[in-house]
């Protein structure tokens, strides 16, 4: 009778056992999963920029063509500096992508009042150039939700359980998703 006791309480802490085991590697799973997350999500984020940055090339090539013609637009380019100014200075998510959509207004507004009053300046440089932003921008759109698909996935993570009792202690935090620009219908 003791033999099957012990046999029992043999039985009763290797399942115990084996369960604490599944427990704890399913916790370090989960944390190394939003690990990963986190670092791709820096990733992805690093290619936001470099889309930002791709349009801001074009942008000043843009600029340097048309500026000195258009002297009497002042306006429209120090919009779009201010604009520009807010993005560089822009540290997280949130403020990029408000800064970004700026950015574009001011872009469009450039364009806009370059032909509407310089028709003349719209030569096959300037449309080469303009087709260039608007490569950069569809760069911009797909590195946005690229990194938006990655955010939902770490936000998930870190708010249900057990990703949630994680982030508790490693302070792990959501982040915030880029809003995605409508090029079609921009508004300035």
């Amino acid at each position: 009778m003791a033999k099957k006791k012990r046999i029992g309480l043999w039985v009763t802490v290797g399942i115990l056992g084996f369960v604490v085991f599944l427990l704890i590697g399913s916790l370090v799973f989960v944390e190394v999963t939003i690990r990963n997350l986190d670092s791709t999500l820096d990733e992805r984020q690093v290619e936001v920029v470099a889309a930002y940055e791709a349009r801001t090339e074009a942008v000043n090539k843009l600029v340097s063509k048309i500026k000195p013609k258009m002297d009497l637009d002042a306006d429209a380019f120090k919009t779009l500096e201010s604009a520009e100014k807010l993005l560089k200075d822009a540290n997280d998510v949130k403020s990029r992508s408000e800064a970004n959509l700026e950015v574009d207004k001011a872009i469009d507004n450039l364009v806009f009042v370059m032909l509407d009053k310089y028709m003349y300046l719209n030569t096959p440089e300037v449309i080469e150039i303009e087709s260039e932003i608007d490569t950069a921008r569809s760069r911009i759109v797909l590195a946005t939700t690229n990194f938006n698909d990655v955010a939902k996935e770490y936000n998930f993570a870190v708010e249900n359980f057990p990703g949630n009792f994680l982030s508790n202690i490693f302070k792990h935090t959501t982040t915030e998703t880029f809003k995605i620009v409508d090029y079609e219908n921009i508004v300035f």
